[in-house]
């Protein structure tokens, strides 16, 4: 049974010394600690001593390209993007290409940004990557006078160029299903790469998608993500707040999904569940959400993020302490429950 949660709060080892004893404390036994762009630039040896106090509280250590090239999930700033306008996602209106604050999957300058990233991951020696919702950008612009344009990424001269090659026509400006396909086998291939070369480095790979088959998110088949090489654990996050979702619906059908899909292909499922933006008197749902991904058959169970994400106002919970309190219990009576169910 494998119980986590992800941390971001602080970058000063004895702060986190006392966190990740906490973290265990609750019943957890890994964590995903973000590792942005800032972490890379001025954090390195200080990730590697927060990935040493983290194991020496015995919890498995992943790490997450946090925001980095905004083309991961994150509330992170990405300075590749601002020094690297060539290397954008572009989006076209009336003809015209629109440069994006995200890094096109398709650069060559981004993929070898993207291996430093990775070197600097594996030197810290984490346990394992949590590639975490990477995506392309869509759209929907409501212009002040004529009728709404759906726009999407990326129409890069890059991205033109392998659209042409493998469709053998230009890339129509309608978001029908070759652009979908490209937009998906983008993502995927992007993935892939970054999956074999941490494989290569002793790393796990995790990957979590987002908890829809709409194909604006990128991904929506999901089975072609979960047989990439080199991958080991697959998921998503049936954050039911955030997609207006009623919650046991929707983390149990979710949950259902990616267990048959990886029993079939033989991944390890994971279900990340909200512990942010946690209204007042909802906290209950947390660890009700938590159990129900462990009916389902889920042994590999996270919430975002530690304390309620207590420390970042933008996603802190009306009441943290009180959604911590719910994980920590509910991660306490399912830890009796695998003990009780052993041989």
């Amino acid at each position: 049974m494998k119980l986590g949660v992800s941390y971001f709060g602080s970058r000063h080892v004895e702060h986190v010394r006392e966190d990740m004893e906490a973290v265990a404390e609750a019943g957890c036994n890994f964590v995903v600690h973000t590792f942005s762009e800032e972490d890379m630039t001025y954090y390195p040896e200080t990730m590697a001593e927060i990935v040493r106090v983290s194991k020496e509280s015995e919890l498995e250590v992943f790490l997450d390209p946090w925001g980095v090239g905004r083309v991961f999930g994150g509330e992170a700033f990405s300075e590749f993007v601002s020094r690297n306008s060539h290397c954008r996602q572009t989006i076209t209106i009336s003809g015209n290409r629109i440069n994006m604050e995200k890094a096109c999957l398709n650069s060559q300058v981004f993929r070898d940004f993207m291996r430093v990233w990775l070197e600097l991951a594996a030197n810290t020696e984490a346990n394992g990557i949590f590639w975490d919702e990477p995506h392309l950008y869509y759209g929907d612009l409501v212009p002040l006078f004529g009728k709404p344009q759906v726009v999407w990424a990326c129409t890069c001269q890059t991205c033109q160029r392998l659209f042409l090659e493998e469709y053998r026509h230009e890339m129509p400006a309608d978001f029908n299903d070759e652009v979908k396909r490209f937009r998906q086998d983008t993502i995927l291939r992007f993935i892939g790469s970054l999956c074999k070369v941490a494989s290569e480095k002793g790393l796990k790979n995790a990957l979590c998608i987002f908890p829809t088959l709409d194909p604006r998110y990128g991904i929506y088949e999901w089975e072609e993500a979960v047989k990439l090489e080199g991958l080991d654990i697959f998921g998503t996050d049936p954050y039911w707040l955030c997609f207006n979702r009623k919650m046991e619906d929707f983390v149990r059908d979710v949950s259902r999904a990616i267990v048959a899909l990886c029993a079939e292909h033989g991944r390890e499922p994971q279900i990340w569940i909200q512990g942010f933006r946690i209204p007042e008197g909802r906290e209950e749902e947390v660890g009700h959400a938590i159990k129900i991904a462990y009916e389902e058959g889920v042994r590999n169970i996270a919430v975002w993020s530690y304390q309620g994400s207590a420390c970042m106002s933008y996603l802190r919970s009306e009441k943290p302490e009180m959604v911590w309190q719910k994980v920590s219990a509910a991660y306490k009576e399912l830890r009796v429950k695998c003990r009780e169910c052993e041989p």
